[in-house]
């Protein structure tokens, strides 16, 4: 593709500046230009049929080139998709391959998204998506490709990626630098009735803000299940070691059959090395005997999950002889 003048699918063909030039620029766009775009560097109607007989652009998409000497990669298959006519730009897990987020660079399908009344006509294999919410602030350019924004891409990605895969991504554009802040504005913006995506993004910027939960509600929630059985949870209750040494001090604990309830945050998971810092620290209250319950900020919307485990702990737990021990 750089050498035009050695490639045999060019060599009985004049290659013109205009030619050339035309071909520099799929070169230099994963080998993909438009139809349109040819035109405007002066490639005729004609020559760009007769370069399609010969076979040096194949046309996968309507108004869409690509040179048939390039490399077919994903980046070629993902900007095919977008340079099709509809208005349609890269999305979902296709955008958050693009912007390197983790969890996704084996992503292999190609979404895309366009407003709703738009109809784009992408080649077989892209996933199209429709929405009423796409403005141009939501439009960004990564290596050549229009795409979501790395905000409006985790806003709408929880639905057809997960909950856990979304907290992953989320994870690695905070390490990136993107701000909460930023990314709660546009998970606020996004937020429409029907839309699950935005509420989940909230959710998990709420975990990474610092934030706590409110004591009182998971108070609450824990001792519904405690009382139940007329046993009595304790505040902040330190656990030593036999050195004496304080290992932990959980946020409510019933020591008798050594059950802790600690409210997370994202602080102690943002990083490798916090994810070993309390690894080891959980390793060591278990080695000693203890069961931790963890609530996070989206339990306030499904406390069931915490009762249902305290349920259980608390049938098959027996009552330590020595709590301290």
């Amino acid at each position: 593709m750089d050498d035009t003048h050695d490639d045999p699918t060019t060599s009985s063909l004049p290659v013109t500046p205009t030619l050339q030039e035309v071909l520099d620029a799929m070169a230099a766009r994963h080998g993909v230009t438009t139809a349109a775009r040819a035109r405007e560097l002066g490639l005729t109607a004609e020559v760009e049929q007769r370069l399609e007989r010969r076979g040096v652009v194949r046309r996968p998409a309507g108004g869409v080139l690509v040179a048939a000497g390039a490399p077919c990669t994903w980046e070629q298959r993902a900007l095919t998709a977008v340079s099709a006519p509809g208005h349609a730009v890269l999305s979902h897990g296709a955008a958050a391959r693009l912007h390197g987020l983790d969890g996704f660079d084996r992503y292999e399908l190609v979404d895309v998204i366009c407003k709703k009344g738009s109809w784009p006509q992408p080649p077989d294999g892209a996933i199209t998506h429709h929405t009423r919410g796409l403005t141009p602030d939501d439009i960004t350019e990564v290596r050549s490709i229009p795409t979501l924004t790395v905000g409006a891409t985790l806003t709408l990605l929880s639905p057809t990626a997960g909950l856990g895969a979304t907290a992953r991504a989320l994870d690695s554009a905070l390490r990136q630098g993107h701000s909460i802040d930023e990314l709660r504005e546009i998970g606020a913006r996004w937020r429409r009735r029907g839309r699950p995506g935005p509420p989940t993004l909230l959710m998990l910027l709420d975990e990474r803000d610092g934030r706590t939960l409110p004591r009182s509600w998971f108070q609450r929630l824990a001792r519904r299940t405690f009382e139940r059985r007329g046993i009595r949870l304790l505040d902040e209750y330190p656990v030593r070691d036999g050195r004496g040494l304080t290992i932990a001090e959980l946020d409510l604990a019933e020591p008798k059959r050594k059950i802790g309830i600690e409210c997370q945050s994202w602080a102690w998971h943002a990083t490798p090395t916090a994810q070993h810092r309390d690894a080891r620290r959980k390793g060591e209250l278990r080695r000693m005997g203890w069961e931790i319950v963890d609530v996070w900020w989206r339990d306030l919307d499904h406390p069931a999950r915490v009762e249902a485990e305290l349920d259980h702990l608390l049938t098959t737990r027996p009552v330590c002889a020595d709590p301290a021990g």
